[in-house]
């Protein structure tokens, strides 16, 4: 495993995506991906208040529990109560406040590492925000903040507003950022690197990509299993390329397709990438970390 500094924290660079815990995927896989994740020097484990209702930052809770020195927790807030609902985003003192008390209780710790916000509304000045946020990192509830599914310009623009008022700013985005060409747009309000990678490209602003094997893409192309959606999504002949670029480097480094991918990904980058990653079994993480 190998680890970028972060603000004060050390942290492993493939992160361990929780979205689908105690439900998609069943509580014992859960613990058992989270488990082989701690023990091969994973260190971070991102989750959401969305995620299951909650009950994936329960799961969490109870895993690091007796482990709370040992590992990060990235959770995020401020979503819409549903995704089939993105019209009120909830960005308010009290919404913000309220999704906090609640990763605190489930996750069963008095601080979160980084709190992100999980979407943004570009109506809202970003002034009380940040306000809002610095008043839980000064509580002790929150250590460090950031963006997810926001624009570069609407994080630099809250980062100039808390450096002028001597407050903490975003230290990371959050955002779709793999290797796989996509096809089409299918979510408008998500973040994609891609589209402001120039941006990126000045290497300021360090970026924790999810979707970071475009949802096993290439593995599945490999092995002829490819969902209707995965071929909307991805399937072009551009990704196809690149799949065949990845074979090649994994064959000469007799690595796995999943683990060369992310190293890829990497590589081109001018910026810190932190990956998410969320397999659904424990086949699928040892071929992340390349563990035969």
């Amino acid at each position: 495993m190998n680890y970028k500094k972060l603000c004060d924290m050390n942290l492993s660079e493939i992160v361990l995506g929780t979205e689908g815990y105690d439900e998609r995927i069943d509580r014992n896989t859960a613990f058992q991906l989270m488990e082989f994740y701690v023990e091969n020097g994973g260190n971070i484990i991102d989750t959401a208040r969305l995620y299951c209702e909650g009950k994936s930052e329960a799961l969490v809770g109870e895993f690091i529990k007796d482990k709370r020195d040992k590992v990060y927790i990235s959770t995020k807030c401020a979503h819409p109560l549903t995704l089939q609902d993105l019209s009120h985003i909830r960005l308010s003192k009290e919404e913000i406040e309220d999704d906090v008390e609640k990763s605190l209780k489930a996750l069963q710790t008095d601080y979160i590492d980084i709190l992100w916000l999980h979407r943004d509304d570009i109506e809202k000045p970003v002034g009380p925000i940040i306000d809002t946020l610095n008043g839980l990192i000064k509580s002790g509830k929150v250590r460090h903040i950031g963006a997810s599914n926001w624009s570069y310009d609407r994080i630099a623009e809250a980062n100039e507003y808390a450096k002028s008022t001597n407050q903490t700013g975003f230290c990371a985005s959050q955002a779709l950022y793999n290797l796989a060409t996509r096809s089409k747009v299918w979510d408008t309000k998500l973040a994609y690197i891609e589209e402001e990678k120039e941006k990126y490209d000045k290497g300021t602003l360090p970026v924790f990509a999810f979707s970071s094997q475009a949802k096993g893409f290439f593995e599945k192309y490999a092995a002829n299993n490819l969902s209707e959606k995965a071929k909307e999504r991805y399937l072009n002949e551009q990704s196809i390329k690149t799949f065949e670029k990845i074979c090649e480097r994994a064959q000469k480094e007799n690595s796995t397709i999943s683990h060369t991918a992310l190293r890829m990904l990497q590589e081109q980058s001018k910026f810190d990438v932190f990956m998410i990653v969320g397999p659904s079994k424990l086949s699928q993480l040892k071929e992340t970390l390349n563990i035969k």
